[in-house]
């Protein structure tokens, strides 16, 4: 996870907790975690094209 999507996450984290409206902070942790996705997919690729750089069977 990259320091801006900690970043991120941590203020979104913050906002959640200080949410009075359940759906409002279910709303929070959700852009939480899709945030966490979004940087999972992200190294994924970013592995995906090393990988693909490393063998020309695969270019």
């Amino acid at each position: 996870m990259t320091e801006q999507s900690q970043w991120l996450r941590e203020q979104i984290e913050d906002l959640a907790v200080r949410q009075s409206q359940f759906t409002d902070r279910a709303f929070w942790l959700a852009l939480s975690r899709l945030v966490q996705e979004q940087g999972r997919r992200q190294e994924q690729l970013e592995g995906e094209i090393d990988g693909r750089t490393w063998r020309p069977d695969r270019w």
